[in-house]
């Protein structure tokens, strides 16, 4: 959404003192516009929209604002890990771009913006949103536009998809969200995982929907018991630790909790035989290489087998 508004042209930057003052001015400039009750008018899906620009005290964001529930972002997923491209920021100069909302009975419900909210709370910070008379479409409109800045985890997603399941067939939704059924899919098993785990990352987009769904194919296998243990694990050990491990060992931990191994099994290494000749057995089947056989000697070898194995049948018998 940065390119939806222009509050102030940025200007360049000529030294740290002078951008220094740039940017308090720049706060000071949208504290004055809210203060004075700015509006401007915007297309929002080719209908326009008249906006008001509202400043929110930072003691007031929680109980004066509230996400959007079409929003895709999980907000319980939001913490100091998950903002931290903007936290310096809003720490150096304040909010720079406002969100986008409306009022709902008193209380502003952002469309876009979900992370700059939860920034300003973490930093105390006053929060900055366009409120406008939003209708349904309007406000999902602006959640997933917002969203494609900073886009939603395969977790988050699977999430959302499997709530569309409830009201359309897997063909239907995929079409709807624009991938395949089986990407679609993918991020709806990922989401199955327990969310203790996917907390565990410093950010939910480090766990891809391919990983997410082999993961889950070995979680789902668990007893009710066992997978409790492995979400007190996440809670007690992983999430106080978060942002000290990699993606591999968060990973490879709960994968040696489920029991499971992340090993590749060792590759079947053929037996070589005369001539080049190679024989090798992977589950119980043979697989026979024989490079530049003779048609006379091709013969024998068939004679062979099947004269062997229909030996072995009748013995079996």
């Amino acid at each position: 959404m940065k390119s939806d508004i222009q509050v102030e042209v940025q200007p360049s930057s000529v030294s740290v003192q002078e951008a220094g003052k740039r940017n308090k001015k720049k706060l000071q400039k949208l504290e004055s516009q809210a203060a004075a009750g700015s509006t401007m008018t915007h297309k929002v899906m080719g209908k326009e929209v008249k906006f008001k620009l509202v400043e929110v005290p930072a003691d007031k964001i929680e109980l004066s604002t509230m996400v959007y529930l079409g929003n895709e972002r999980n907000q319980f997923l939001l913490d100091a890990h998950a903002v931290s491209d903007l936290i310096e920021t809003f720490k150096d100069q304040g909010q720079q771009v406002p969100a986008f909302g409306r009022d709902v009975c008193g209380q502003i419900e952002i469309a876009d913006g979900s992370r700059r909210r939860f920034t300003a709370l973490e930093t105390k910070k006053p929060f900055y949103v366009w409120v406008g008379d939003l209708d349904e479409q309007q406000m999902q409109f602006l959640s997933d536009v917002g969203n494609k800045y900073k886009d939603t985890s395969a977790w988050e997603k699977g999430l959302r998809y499997e709530r569309m399941l409830n009201n359309a067939t897997q063909e239907e939704v995929a079409e709807a969200v624009g991938v395949s059924r089986k990407a679609m899919m993918r991020c709806v098993n990922t989401a199955q995982l327990p969310k203790a785990f996917i907390r565990s990352f410093a950010s939910p987009n480090e766990l891809s929907a391919r990983k997410g769904e082999a993961l889950y194919k070995v979680y789902k296998t668990l007893t009710e018991e066992k997978q409790e243990e492995i979400i007190n694990f996440c809670d007690s050990w992983l999430i106080p630790e978060k942002g000290k491990h990699a993606t591999e060992e968060i990973i490879d931990l709960f994968i040696t909790k489920c029991g499971a191994t992340n090993e590749k099994p060792e590759a079947v290494k053929p037996r070589e035989l005369a001539m080049g000749a190679t024989v090798a057995l992977k589950n119980g089947n043979a697989t026979i290489n024989i490079p530049k056989v003779s048609d006379d000697s091709l013969k024998a070898i068939e004679d062979f087998i099947s004269q062997t194995l229909s030996k072995e049948a009748l013995d079996n018998c």
